[in-house]
């Protein structure tokens, strides 16, 4: 197993946790492909007392017989004999009882991986797990117990919101978001890739920050040979990838993929009205499919503070979805060079340069300096002016400052003209007339290329460029 990249803060909170000197039941997770078991893998290497992987597959039987195997490979030479999950857990107890079990230090270190799975549906796997850490793990000082799921909003329904027996007994969570440009720079630069900045982040508008797709890049190609290569040819590993991240997180139900094919094509976000027009329901089915997203962290639910009645707002910000569903699903491309430098592949890369921003305003609030400050932000559109006005990302400050953010993703550094520059200005000026706000209003350029020179680049208070996105 290679050194681990980014996560020093996840495994720091494992190791420490292994300190506590008390039972211990930590819940790791976050959306598929983001790097979980590795990261727990990665922290105990060889040491775990026990450890067993649900299967997709959803048949109770299935799942038994995979914790028999593991309960064999681990020591227990009575494991076939266990037939419910009830039987399981108490092989499992007296297996982790037993002298010469593995330690992690001090500690009896149990893994359980996509524990969703193993509870599958119609199943006691819950009712079992519970009364094995009520009835005797959760006594025991040196037992943790870590569980492990790609299958977010499951976990934060049964687990978190859980008010059984399962009632607040999860003791550590540790949510593991995809990796940030300057992680993935990180990751890129350990495979050999020798990419510069601007190659990663056209990565990362495509693949996203998920260490499993990154993995997948073969140094011998370029970029848009990997690209043709995993995601847009015939037998490519990951054209069918969003049929099966549906299924093993998420209900794949119709509604679930026409919400995000909706979503996929609004730039700035869809109010729930009008999805629930889009897709003739406005009722549970809806209210699930937005829950489930937004717990998985595929999309974001905002809300514009200055809009009436302040309704949802609901945006696609997964970079991944994204350029599945508008350019593998939507309108499929064949060829990525010769997709290159047409318009659709400009609207499609300005639509994931915003959306890889959202994922980074921690970097764009330092670059601006007001990292220490308390914000609100959120995107911006008029609902009065003709013709219309839109701010990509509105940063409504503590201090009494509004940073009105522009973002621009361009080949060659951007040039603010005469034009441009009048553009911004009449957007700050509708801002100030419709929001009524009484806050200093600055205007912030995000340019990827950076800027050119020119004499209207001093009518904005900031220009950050993709080495401020990249920041650590």
């Amino acid at each position: 197993m290679g050194a681990l990249i980014g996560r020093r803060h996840e495994q720091a909170d494992l190791e420490e946790y292994c300190r506590s000197h008390k039972a211990e039941l930590v819940c790791v997770y976050g959306r598929r492909r983001v790097g979980k078991t590795y990261l727990v893998d990665s922290t105990f290497r060889n040491k775990l007392a026990f450890s067993v992987t649900g299967s997709q597959d959803k048949r109770t039987s299935t799942q038994l017989t995979i914790f028999r195997r593991a309960l064999a490979q681990f020591g227990d030479q009575e494991a076939m004999r266990v037939r419910t999950w009830f039987d399981a857990f108490d092989h499992l107890r007296l297996l982790v009882d037993s002298d010469g079990v593995r330690r992690y230090g001090q500690r009896r270190v149990l893994f359980l991986d996509e524990f969703p799975w193993l509870a599958g549906k119609r199943s006691d796997f819950l009712v079992a797990f519970a009364d094995f850490w009520n009835s005797w793990a959760s006594k025991q000082d040196d037992v943790m117990v870590v569980i492990c799921g790609s299958a977010t909003s499951w976990i934060i329904k049964n687990l978190f919101e859980n008010t059984g027996s399962m009632y607040d007994r999860i003791t550590r969570r540790i949510y593991i978001a995809p990796f940030s440009l300057h992680e993935t720079e990180q990751l890129v630069s350990s495979l050999g890739l020798g990419w510069d900045r601007q190659t990663v982040l056209q990565a990362y508008l495509v693949f996203g920050g998920l260490p499993y797709y990154l993995h997948m890049l073969d140094r011998r190609l370029s970029l848009a040979q990997n690209i043709n290569e995993l995601c847009l040819d015939t037998q490519a590993p990951l054209r069918d990838e969003v049929p099966r991240l549906m299924e093993a997180t998420l209900s794949d139900s119709p509604i679930h993929r026409d919400v995000l094919r909706i979503l996929s094509q609004a730039k700035r976000g869809v109010h729930r009205t009008a999805i629930a027009r889009a897709v003739g329901t406005n009722g549970d089915s809806l209210k699930r499919a937005l829950d489930d997203f937004e717990k998985c962290g595929y999309i974001r639910r905002y809300k514009n503070p200055y809009e009436r009645y302040r309704p949802s707002i609901y945006q696609l910000v997964d970079p991944f979805l994204l350029f599945s569903f508008k350019l593998m699903d939507e309108d499929p491309i064949e060829d990525w060079v010769a997709f290159e430098g047409s318009p659709a592949y400009y609207t499609w890369r300005g639509n994931a340069f915003e959306v890889a921003c959202l994922a980074h305003i921690p970097q764009i609030k330092q670059g601006l300096g007001i990292a220490s400050v308390q914000t609100t932000c959120f995107p911006w559109s008029s609902t009065h002016s003709s013709p219309g006005a839109q701010v990509d990302l509105a940063i409504e400050r503590k201090d009494a400052v509004t940073d009105l953010c522009e973002m621009k993703c361009t080949d060659e550094p951007f040039v603010v003209t005469q034009e441009v520059a009048r553009s911004l200005n009449r957007k700050r000026a509708v801002f100030r007339e419709e929001s009524g706000t009484r806050n200093a209003v600055h205007l912030a350029l995000v340019s990827a290329s950076g800027v050119a020179p020119s004499v209207h680049v001093g009518d904005l208070a900031a220009v950050l460029t993709a080495d401020d996105l990249f920041a650590f």
